[in-house]
């Protein structure tokens, strides 16, 4: 499902990532850790196709994507969904438009968004504010709109990047919940986190910890 064998990216002199080599298959959890500057957010990143490698073999959900013509990258994102730090929704829209987004853009039918959509808000703990606009929500609740639209396509690969980082708790806890749910039903998910608590309650997941853009350690 996800294949990377000496995979390395650089901002400019800066190198972010160097020779980073691991695999996954179908319906695996990974939780990418490190400290800040690790590499962790170049590395979903680059899963998704938003940056390029500067070497290396890196394959994703069936797709070589340093043969993919950037004109296709759209047949990789069908397969994979992201949730970066910065949200990226759009505020004047309402929870339910945001979330429906992307089963509109692939023309599915109205009812199946409806149906889909609801029930991706009620897991996630957003049903009672489908109709509010983004802009009126706090910053925890706009971050679990971005995970549900994430979420809504049923992606094969989900990559989270710190998605529990605005959420006290209890909140986190039920987040985690929802991505075993997917991860149950066969999504492989890999998730960026500072959170040990996380990590510490999800006995399946593999581990891998990032240093100055090197591998550190791992478990698998």
């Amino acid at each position: 499902m996800i294949h990377l064998k000496n995979v390395s990216y650089s901002f400019g002199r800066n190198w972010a990532l160097k020779n980073i080599s691991f695999d996954l298959e179908k319906g695996d959890f990974l939780f990418i850790t490190g400290p800040s500057g690790a590499g962790k957010t170049t590395l979903l990143k680059l899963l998704h196709a938003d940056l390029f490698p500067k070497g290396g073999e890196i394959k994703v959900a069936g797709y070589d994507l340093k043969k993919l013509p950037t004109r296709k990258h759209y047949l990789l994102k069908r397969e994979v969904s992201i949730v970066l730090q910065d949200f990226k929704i759009l505020t004047k829209l309402t929870v339910f438009e945001n979330v429906a987004l992307p089963l509109v853009v692939q023309k599915k039918p109205t009812l199946q968004i409806q149906k889909r959509v609801r029930a991706v808000l009620r897991s996630i703990g957003l049903y009672n504010k489908a109709s509010v606009r983004c802009d009126e929500l706090s910053g925890g609740e706009q971050q679990r709109v971005a995970i549900a639209r994430a979420m809504v396509v049923n992606p094969k690969i989900l990559l989270a990047d710190e998605p529990t980082g605005n959420l006290d708790k209890t909140l986190s806890l039920h987040l985690l919940s929802v991505f075993n749910q997917f991860n149950l039903h066969g999504t492989t998910i890999v998730m960026a986190t500072h959170n040990e608590e996380l990590v510490s309650r999800q006995d399946r997941a593999k581990i891998l910890y990032l240093q100055e853009g090197n591998i550190e350690a791992k478990n698998f």
